[in-house]
Parts: structure tokens; C-alpha cells; sequence
């Protein structure tokens, strides 16, 4: 039976791959999908789509746009997840910070280089009237990696999910001072473009089942507040939080437009060169 492998952050945002993953959903279709967790975000995901070593990811829409306008041969399939990421902006529990307005000059910890924590924290610093260097950044990998460095203050801000880090907050590991939530949809399934040629049927049929197990999610909130909560660590109210504001889309969607004022934004940044096409994207 042919392999389908899916990536993914190990955020309940895929928790419609999992369900599905977990029911063999997909078997009727000759293929088996499979599931992996990618600590490094959007830009370990993208960099396992140009080795194959995963077929499709989940990206965030910024990181999936950003990396092929500097020249990644990925595409774009269609939106997952089409409500804004609530990026939260963290700082070490014993930081003296306390407004964000306290944070200019001071470093990034981000997961990777064209990671969704480093496009962010341009768009952060733009919004802020700052001018980022880049030995403002520090690459840790995660939140495992920044939970290590802020309380060292080898790198003082984070930018991750409010809701995934809302443990560690708790925890008095960090302490959340803002939140910058994204002006577009937060996810879209990327994959290379030899797969979409090859089979896009297939991936289209593939996505098609995974949407049934999101609408299936969202119709029974309690049972799906109890996995939140088991398998992510959310508190109760958190997770209920989340979901209300969660949004996957019912089939599959593609919004040029979006698309467009996406890549706008990017070169707007000087994450990218140049406007590109949002068929170009695709």
C-alpha cells in the first residue's frame, strides 16, 4: 500500500490528521497516511517537504508563502486552518519587562531562520516602529529551546501559540505581556509540486476526509475538549477557548486574495523580494 506521510507542529490545530490517522481513515483510498510531529515549526516542515521526507505539512500561510518567494519549490495545496494565529509574545517569569513598548533592542528566540516565530516578530517590530538586526536573533528550535535560553536571558522575547504555551505561563516558566494575532488564515497544507502533479486526486480526496474529522471536532466540543486537554496539557477553560475561535474550513478553499495580500505583507517586511503571483503559489 503506497505512503502518505503528513507533518505537522504538535499543536491540536492537527488534531483532524491525527483523528483520522488514528481511525485508518484513508485505507479505502490505497493509501496509508501517517503522521509526524515536527518540534521546529514551519520551517523544519518546509525543509522536510524539499527532501521528502514528508509528502504533505501543515505550514503556517507565512512561512509557506515566504519560503517559496525565496525560492522553495513547494506549493500551497489549500487553507487548514482559516481563523488568525493568536501569536503570544512571552518573556522570561522573572523578565522586568512588562509592556511590550520595553522589549525594543532586545533578542528573539525563534525556532528557525523563515520560521513563523521569526516572520512574526518583523511584523511585531514593524507594527512597534522598531528596525531588527539580525544579531537579534536566536535560534532555539522550539519552546523546548526557549524554555532553556530566556531565563538565561540569552535571548529575552518568544513568539509562540498563546493557547500551546498558556501551560508554561501557568508554570511560571513564562510570562505572556501581548499577543499579536496574524491579519490572515493561520495554516495551509503545502506539498511538493511533483506530488500535486502526480496525484492531486488523491491528496484533493485525502484532505477531503481529514475536513470530515475537523467538522466532527467541532460538533462534539466536550469529547474534543478532553483530547485537547490529555494530549496537549491545556487547561480546561484554555482548550474551550481555543476551540470556540479555531476555524477549519468545511472543504477545500483557496483565497487568492488572501494570498495576495499575504505575499504583499512579506515583501512589505523584506521577507521577500519581490510580488509573486498567487497561482505562482499554488
Amino acid at each position: 500500500m503506497r505512503v502518505l506521510r503528513v507533518g505537522g507542529v504538535h499543536e491540536p490545530f492537527n488534531l483532524p490528521w491525527l483523528r483520522a490517522f488514528e481511525d485508518n481513515a484513508f485505507a479505502h483510498l490505497g493509501v496509508e497516511v501517517t503522521f509526524a510531529n515536527f518540534a521546529g515549526g514551519t520551517g523544519a516542515l518546509v525543509g522536510a517537504l524539499e527532501d521528502w521526507t514528508i509528502d504533505l505539512a501543515t505550514v503556517l500561510t507565512e512561512g509557506g508563502v515566504t519560503a517559496i518567494g525565496r525560492g522553495s519549490k513547494i506549493r500551497l495545496h489549500s487553507a487548514f486552518v482559516t481563523s488568525p494565529l493568536r501569536w503570544g509574545i512571552h518573556v522570561a517569569a522573572k523578565a522586568t519587562q512588562k509592556k511590550v513598548a520595553e522589549l525594543e533592542g532586545k533578542k528573539f528566540a525563534i525556532s528557525r531562520f523563515g520560521s513563523g516565530s521569526e516572520l512574526m516578530a518583523y511584523e511585531l517590530a514593524d507594527q512597534q516602529g522598531w528596525k531588527l538586526k539580525d544579531k537579534q536573533f536566536v535560534v532555539v528550535g522550539g519552546v523546548d529551546g526557549a524554555v532553556e535560553v530566556l531565563p538565561k536571558r540569552k535571548a529575552h522575547i518568544f513568539l509562540w501559540e498563546r493557547f500551546v504555551t498558556a501551560p508554561l505561563v501557568k508554570q511560571g516558566v513564562f510570562k505572556r505581556i501581548g499577543e499579536i494575532p496574524t491579519p490572515w488564515p493561520s495554516f495551509y497544507t503545502a506539498a511538493r509540486p511533483e506530488l500535486l502533479d502526480r496525484d492531486r486526486q488523491l491528496v484533493d480526496n485525502v484532505v477531503d476526509i481529514m475536513f470530515g474529522y475537523a467538522a466532527d471536532l467541532v460538533a462534539n466540543p466536550e469529547s474534543t475538549i478532553d483530547l485537547i486537554v490529555d494530549r496537549y496539557g491545556m487547561g480546561r477553560r484554555d482548550a474551550r477557548t481555543w476551540l470556540a475561535g479555531v476555524e477549519w474550513p468545511s472543504s477545500r478553499l483557496v483565497d487568492s486574495g488572501v494570498l495576495d495580500s499575504v505575499v504583499a505583507r512579506m515583501v512589505e517586511l523584506g521577507r521577500i523580494e519581490e510580488t509573486i503571483p498567487a497561482a505562482d503559489l499554488l
